[in-house]
């Protein structure tokens, strides 16, 4: 039986890697602005530094992370009272999703600084020293443990699809914050006008939406469906007018857009289980 091999798609390709360094910065260190046509993956071990590029301008504390991307222009500097320690991994990349990270810093958990160790370990078995230097021409060893600059291109690369992943998750979570708000303002709409005949499709028209996405997402906010909340309103409405008021049945029916009072006698019966009248 013949077998069919299916192409792997990469998505995040690092064929060339420049360096792996980890960096003491001595206290007030600073760098003169510059550019490579790589990315360079600056890390945060200890300490605080100062980053000013043409994407970030400010402050990078312990465990966080940043990418210039490529023939983006940067420069560092430490303070004047504390050494900085910092990981420096320049690598080439074109993937466009990695410009994300060069707009913020990103604080790394526990499972991704030790991932980013283990890069920093399989840099040490593919790089000679020194590795606390700045070199423009960081050298292989002669003798390298078996696989390792395989091995180094691999971690780093599922480092960096992990990354991405993850700030995908964000993303769709900010994505749902903002349909989030949309629905506020949609219940705010509901809240004060839950008295007048308001459709499904008035609202979806009102708000710029479908109704799947609206009922969904109005469901997910509230734990109630659309009709449902606004039929509870109205229970709330008539129950305080019934209890604290002179109105009639035939009011209350009149204020609640029903038909007759019958029907408000049998929307009560409906949600309650007792009949109005």
């Amino acid at each position: 039986m013949d077998f069919k091999l299916n192409d792997i798609q990469t998505v995040i390709d690092v064929p060339r890697i420049a360096n792996v360094h980890f960096f003491e910065f001595p206290k007030g260190h600073h760098t003169a602005m510059d550019s490579h046509h790589f990315c360079e993956l600056i890390f945060v071990a200890n300490g605080t530094i100062f980053v000013n590029s043409e994407q970030f301008n400010g402050t990078l504390k312990k465990n966080d992370f940043i990418i210039h991307f490529t023939d983006c222009k940067h420069a560092l500097s430490c303070p004047k009272n504390s050494v900085t320690s910092v990981i420096i991994i320049g690598f080439e990349c074109y993937a466009e999703k990695l410009k994300y990270f060069a707009k913020k810093p990103i604080l790394l958990n526990d499972v991704e600084i030790k991932q980013l160790a283990g890069i920093v370990k399989e840099g040490r078995n593919v790089f000679a020293p020194p590795y606390n230097v700045p070199v423009y021409d960081m050298k292989k060893k002669k003798k390298q443990t078996y696989g390792a600059e395989q091995t180094l291109r691999a971690l780093l690369e599922v480092f960096l699809i992990g990354l991405i992943r993850k700030h995908e998750f964000f993303e769709v979570n900010e994505e749902f914050e903002k349909n989030k708000f949309e629905i506020n303002e949609i219940l705010n709409y509901v809240n004060n006008n839950f008295l007048e005949k308001i459709t499904i499709d008035e609202l979806a028209f009102l708000f710029h939406t479908n109704r799947s996405t609206l009922c969904k997402e109005f469901k997910a906010v509230t734990g109630k469906t659309i009709i449902n909340y606004i039929n509870a309103k109205k229970l709330d409405f008539a129950k305080e007018k019934l209890a604290f008021s002179s109105m009639s049945i035939s009011q209350i029916s009149y204020l609640l857009n029903f038909d007759t009072p019958t029907s408000v006698s049998a929307f009560f019966k409906k949600y309650t289980g007792v009949s109005a009248l």
